[in-house]
């Protein structure tokens, strides 16, 4: 693999990597094309008083912590270059520049500045290691070298030598020095530490520093080769042999001065290339195009058109509606490390822009949602029941968790009130297609329930039932979560204050002739599969609370008793099958590059004191699939 393809590759790799540690973000960027992640996002619109404070949160357990560090030993590799034995293989003069490097003090024979030049060392990856550290707040990432080999492939040593009473120059090849032959031969052990800080500045900016810890040189050997090649050996000063000098290479013994000396050299230019090396993984790890960025950032839904591409039944049906606007950002301390997992939180909101459709919409700030009781986030479970295809359960060990509170839930289920999805109005034509040419409604069939409209109308006139909902958030619907049977979350939502208009054609214009107000009763069925299909399921809808608002042409209609009847036929009809949603989540991960990581949808529960927080459970495992 060329360089340039390395560091492409290296690059789209660590950009997953990292993703996984900012779940949220990777699915706001990718739903947006990372527009909210450029030098200059677009300022939010979901406004400050919805912000609800640590509602989104996101754990990485230890296992699955662990199958992502071993991605980052390989991104290191490719950051380094990799030696035929697999160690990672560091020229030096690449990284540091082509000029020679001063050994202070010389190097046994050689007095006075000795240089070192041609560098190029390896390094064993096996000693490296990649945790969390626990108790961390700022979160740390560990790039911990423990005891590793050092062993060179190629160096030259040169300088000043006096020999046989002859002041030159010379220079000798610079070769491993201990088990010389054996699998362990080395020139030195080294131990280090890289610490990787993820954190959030004042400004909500994300700023991960590398901290680089002093190498500790634990032992040191090395010899010398001679090679009349070099520049040093044939400068003919010497008529008797051009070579002469350079024979030090061979003579005398390692002192222990010149292995002190080597120690000396080797420690700071290990700590150089050890913080060149943590700002290259900062840089290929947030690509970037994230550190420094803010991570305020939001993901608009058209959830008119996902609903729609669903049920085709609700295509004709939903009112026109504006965009679903998702907003999270880190939250105080944002990032640590708790019991082996890592931990995100963000706050996070939903809104969305009024439609003239609906019956109150209320103040675009308001801070009712932030008033709603919310207990705090629930450990993530060890393990979750996932529920295969021939429903049979079957526990699996959890690495990813996505934690939501039920406050989010809320405040999109009035955001979707206010953008006029829900201004629902089902006409005599609807009726008739949706039932299958079974019921078509007249002023004729209706004059059984409202006598008299035929004497307003003609019989064959067609009749509309109109909905507006209230979007004011003073009457926000309130959302109750339950485990239950089968791996499905029971979705609970009490709606307030619906209008309920039934009009009949006169003349080319819709006429009302009947006007209520109803709440409403819902009951989803949520469930997530093994294949990663998230479905919704409509259990019921019933009408409570019907009041006659208007109804001067029919006072004694009694039609608040039928209308709950008719609330439930009609929907039964539109929802007879659930909605599903793939979450293709590899499928996602795959768009961008080949990662040699699988994830595994495992299912969705209920959590929290109060049984208030939607878990999202997932695994990690290693795969060939994709590998480098």
């Amino acid at each position: 693999m060329s360089g340039d393809a390395r560091r492409r590759f290296g690059s789209r790799l660590a950009t997953r990597l990292f993703v996984w540690t900012l779940p949220l973000l990777a699915m706001a960027c990718g739903g947006q094309g990372c527009s909210a992640c450029s030098a200059t996002p677009p300022t939010p619109q979901v406004p400050e008083a919805l912000m609800l404070p640590s509602s989104a949160q996101a754990r990485v357990t230890q296992h699955g912590f662990d199958v992502i560090a071993s991605e980052i030993v390989a991104l290191m590799k490719l950051l380094f270059g990799s030696s035929p034995s697999g160690a990672a293989q560091i020229d030096v003069g690449k990284l540091l520049g082509k000029q020679s490097m001063s050994l202070g003090g010389g190097l046994g024979l050689f007095k006075g500045q000795a240089s070192v030049r041609d560098l190029i060392l390896t390094l064993d990856m096996a000693a490296l290691k990649v945790q969390l550290v626990e108790g961390s707040k700022p979160a740390r990432v560990r790039v911990a070298i423990d005891h590793a080999d050092l062993g060179v492939v190629q160096g030259v040593v040169a300088g000043g030598v006096t020999f046989l009473g002859i002041s030159s120059d010379a220079a000798c090849h610079l070769l491993d020095g201990i088990d010389v032959g054996k699998p362990t031969e080395r020139l030195a052990t080294v131990s280090a530490t890289i610490d990787l800080v993820l954190g959030v500045d004042a400004k909500g900016k994300l700023a991960v520093k590398a901290q680089v810890s002093n190498p500790v040189i634990h032992d040191v050997g090395f010899a010398l080769k001679k090679d009349c090649g070099l520049d040093e050996c044939t400068d003919k000063l010497l008529a008797e042999d051009p070579c002469l000098e350079c024979g030090i290479c061979a003579a005398g013994s390692i002192t222990s001065d010149a292995l002190n000396g080597l120690k000396d050299f080797l420690g700071p230019l290990l700590g150089d290339i050890l913080a060149l090396v943590a700002n290259g993984l900062v840089d290929q790890l947030l690509a970037a195009g994230i550190n420094g960025k803010p991570l305020d950032v939001e993901l608009p839904v058209d959830v008119r058109t996902l609903l729609a591409s669903q049920s085709p039944q609700l295509a004709g049906l939903l009112g026109p509606a504006a965009p679903l606007r998702i907003r999270a950002r880190p939250a105080p301390g944002a990032f640590l490390v708790h019991q082996g997992a890592l931990h995100s939180r963000f706050d996070a909101g939903a809104f969305a822009k009024s439609s003239g459709c609906v019956a109150v919409v209320g103040a675009d700030d308001s801070a009712a949602f932030a008033k709603l009781p919310q207990g705090p986030a629930p450990p993530l479970p060890a393990v979750m029941t996932a529920w295969l295809a021939e429903g049979r359960g079957q526990d699996k060990a959890l690495d990813v968790g996505l934690l939501l509170a039920a406050g989010v839930l809320e405040e999109s289920v009035w955001s979707l009130l206010r953008s006029g999805l829900f201004c629902i109005a089902v006409d005599s034509a609807t009726v008739h297609q949706l039932s299958g040419g079974r019921l078509l409604l007249t002023a004729a069939a209706v004059d059984l329930v409202l006598p008299g409209l035929r004497q307003i109308t003609a019989s064959a006139a067609p009749i509309r039932v109109a909905v507006s909902p209230s979007a004011d958030p003073a009457d926000a619907p309130r959302l109750t979560l339950a485990q239950k049977t089968g791996g499905k979350v029971g979705v609970g939502m009490s709606l307030t204050a619906f209008e309920v208009r039934v009009e009949v054609a006169v003349t080319g214009r819709w006429l009302t002739v009947i006007e209520l107000a109803s709440d409403a009763e819902v009951a989803l069925d949520l469930h997530l599969d093994a294949s990663g299909k998230l479905s919704l399921a409509v259990d019921s809808v019933s009408a409570t609370n019907v009041l006659v608002k208007q109804s001067k042409l029919f006072p004694d209609s009694g039609i608040e008793q039928i209308v709950p009847a008719a609330v439930e036929v009609g929907v039964s009809m539109l929802l007879a099958n659930p909605l599903s949603f793939d979450l293709p989540l590899n499928d996602l991960l795959g768009q961008a590059l080949a990662l040699p990581i699988a994830i595994e949808p495992i299912g969705v529960e209920v959590g929290g004191l109060q049984q208030d927080w939607l878990i999202l459970g997932a695994g990690l495992s290693k795969t060939a699939k994709g590998a480098p």
